[in-house]
Order: structure tokens, then C-alpha cells, then sequence
């Protein structure tokens, strides 16, 4: 994984005064000097040993209070350690692997504070997404997939929603079976935030569910359809070599079988104007297939019934962006898989696992803000 971003900065020099009072329920903006001298404060930093920190009165109040030079606060590390700490984390680093590099850089934590410094970072994270998708900005196209990832050896799913175009994660929770109402959960909160128009997903059942519930427009991945596809026929293909009996009544044969899987594939691949057209011949054609009862093997021309009536019924979703011509869609889920396979996926590569769900929307929203950003992404924000 390779993400480069701008870390905080220690301005040892550089104040910024509060605008209100810091205490709450105060709401006083008239501050004097509470001494002259200043007091040392010791930090944790890859440059600084200290810096001076200067009290201050609220002149409403009464009460007194330090401001920090830019990038440090209260706490024993400068927002700079912070940041560094988490960005090695999400690069890859266990929390102890963290540990072993900063103590190589002359300074020193311990895992628990790594832990903690990803957890905040990452609820900060949250915030600042939660924040950006209700600001007001419409998302006409959005994109949302499942992935999964364990917890405690178990695996728990993840369901992701984001914006087409940017790849911006947008929407992130939990589920169990990736069901219509879990599915439809995660994607309605987005949707009424954005006024999203469009849900760019694959052909679970759940999504077109979810978007007829929701009177959205639904576009099937074509990438998606055009493997799952290839998967099929080759699959079929292999099961011809049993010899199933043709049915009685179907005008067809092994070799226009054949034919008829390949042209499948090529209508998949081209998805032409005609293309809704040749699939109800092709459903004429294999229509005289009788369904098998429940539990009895399917047979290669059930198999191929079943795959063109699937085909029909979804051509309308597999094409929505040949008649969307206003919007920018390729017809594809990229950006969502993109998110999940660079910033979910390749960071739990290197781990055993998540100890809890909460690290899970931490972690996933950090790592998914600062990948999507990266090479413009200040990690400032975190701590402003």
C-alpha cells in the first residue's frame, strides 16, 4: 500500500488564540496575558524536546487557560507524533511494528497509545466524512458493495456506499447476510443526504430490492455480469461432457448449445441496442426446458434457461448508462471496489484481525479518507 499525505507541522513560534472562551457555557471573547514568562512543556516529537506554552484570562470568566504553540496541545504527543504513528499503521505496520520505528527515530510510545492515536484519528475521520456527506452536496451516482473482514476469527460484514465519481466514502456500517433491509439501511442513510439518483452495485438480489424500494435508478456492474457470466458458460461447457438427454420439445442441440453460450458471452461483452431482443429469442428457444423440482440436480439446459431468463430480466439495469448519457458512468462498480480492494482489503492483508466492530468504522474510514486524498490529503484536519 503506498498513500502519501502532509503531516502536522510543530510551529514552536506560531499561536493561535481561541475565538470564544474555551470553557463551556462562558462565551467570552476578551482574553488578557496571565503572566509573561511562559512554562516549558515537554512533548514527544521527532524534532522538539519542548516548547512554551503561555497562560491566558478570560476577562468575562475569569478563568485561566494555556494555548499551545501550532501542533501541540495538552497532550504529551505533538499532533506531528500523532499523525506518524497512524500513518505507519496504515501502512502496513502492527502497533508494535510502529513502536520498533519511532523508537529507531530517536523518540518513543507505547502499542497502547499507537491503538490509540488510530482510534481517535479515525473517529475524527468519521466526523469530518459524516460532515461532508450532509453539507449539502448532491451525489447523483453512488456506488455500494459488501466486503468482509474478521473480528475475533470471525467473519463480519462490511457494506460501504460511495460517491461514483470522486470514490469518497460516503456511507460505511455493519451487516450480518447482506440482506434487502440491512442493504438498504446503510444506502437510504446516504440517499436522503445526498439525493442520490443512481445505485451503481452488483446483481444481488438485496440492491435491486433496495433501489426499487427507494424509487432509484439501478445500474448492474457490467464487469461484474460479464465475469459471472464467462464463470457460467465455462461451467456449462464442462457439463456437457456428461451427455444430459435433450429435453423433449427444444429445438436445439449440444453444438447450437455451444454457440448459443458463446453469443451469450459476446452480448454481455457489446451489450448492443438489440440486446434485450435477442435474449427473449434466446428465451423462446429454451423456454420448452422444464424447471427440475426442488433438489434434483440441474441438468446443462436448465442451467442455460436459467442464465438467459436472469440475463432478460436484468438487461434494463446492465444498460442504464447507455440511456443516463447525462451522467459520467462507464457502467461499472470501480470506484467502490477500488475502495474496498486498496483500503479495506489490502490493509487487513497484513493483520490478524480486528479485536472489535468499532475498530472496523475507525480504521476502514481513516484508511478509506487519507487513500482517496492521497497526494492532496493534510492530515492536519485530524487534530483541528
Amino acid at each position: 500500500m503506498r498513500i502519501r499525505v502532509e503531516l502536522p507541522q510543530v510551529k514552536p513560534n506560531e499561536y493561535d488564540m481561541p475565538e470564544v472562551c474555551p470553557y463551556e457555557g462562558c462565551g467570552g471573547v476578551y482574553f488578557k496575558r496571565h503572566g509573561v514568562q511562559g512554562e516549558p512543556k515537554p512533548i514527544r516529537d521527532l524534532t522538539y524536546e519542548r516548547v512554551m506554552s503561555y497562560r491566558w484570562k478570560c476577562l468575562r470568566c475569569g478563568k485561566t487557560f494555556r494555548v499551545y504553540p501550532r501542533g501541540v496541545s495538552e497532550a504529551q504527543q505533538s499532533d506531528r507524533m500523532k499523525a506518524t504513528t497512524v500513518l505507519l499503521y496504515v501502512l502496513g505496520l502492527s502497533y508494535g511494528g510502529v513502536t520498533d520505528v519511532i523508537w529507531a527515530l530517536g523518540s518513543s510510545v507505547g502499542k497502547t497509545t499507537v491503538y490509540n492515536n488510530v482510534q481517535e484519528a479515525g473517529q475524527a475521520a468519521r466526523g469530518r466524512r459524516r460532515r461532508a456527506v450532509r453539507g449539502g452536496k448532491k451525489r447523483t451516482v453512488i456506488g455500494a458493495d459488501a466486503t468482509y473482514v474478521k473480528v475475533k476469527g470471525e467473519q463480519v460484514g462490511v457494506e460501504v456506499v460511495v460517491d461514483d465519481e470522486s470514490g469518497e466514502l460516503l456511507g460505511l456500517d455493519i451487516i450480518v447476510n447482506e440482506n434487502e433491509e440491512e442493504v438498504r439501511e446503510v444506502i437510504e442513510d446516504v440517499v436522503e443526504d445526498v439525493d442520490a439518483e443512481v445505485v451503481i452495485s452488483d446483481d444481488h438480489g438485496a440492491y435491486k430490492e433496495t433501489t426499487d424500494a427507494l424509487g432509484l435508478q439501478h445500474q448492474i456492474c457490467r464487469k461484474h455480469v460479464k465475469d459471472n457470466v464467462e464463470e457460467v458458460a465455462d461451467s456449462i461447457r464442462e457439463q456437457t461432457k456428461r451427455k444430459d438427454p435433450k429435453p423433449e420439445g427444444l429445438e436445439s442441440s449440444m453444438e447450437r448449445l455451444e454457440e448459443d453460450l458463446a453469443q451469450l458471452e459476446r452480448l454481455v461483452a457489446e451489450r448492443p441496442a438489440e440486446g434485450a431482443q435477442q435474449l427473449e429469442a434466446f428465451y423462446h428457444r429454451y423456454k420448452a426446458v422444464p424447471l427440475p423440482r426442488p433438489g434434483k440436480r440441474h441438468t446443462v439446459w436448465v442451467r442455460t434457461r436459467l442464465l438467459i431468463t436472469r440475463l432478460w430480466e436484468r438487461w434494463g439495469r446492465l444498460t442504464l448508462d447507455q440511456r443516463r448519457e447525462d451522467l459520467e458512468m462507464d457502467g461499472t462498480n470501480n470506484s467502490c471496489e477500488r475502495l474496498i480492494g486498496w483500503w479495506i482489503k489490502e490493509r487487513t492483508r497484513t493483520m490478524r484481525g480486528y479485536k472489535r466492530q468499532e475498530s472496523i468504522r475507525n480504521v476502514v474510514t481513516l484508511t478509506a479518507r487519507m487513500g482517496v486524498q492521497s497526494g492532496r490529503y493534510d492530515m492536519t484536519e485530524l487534530y483541528a
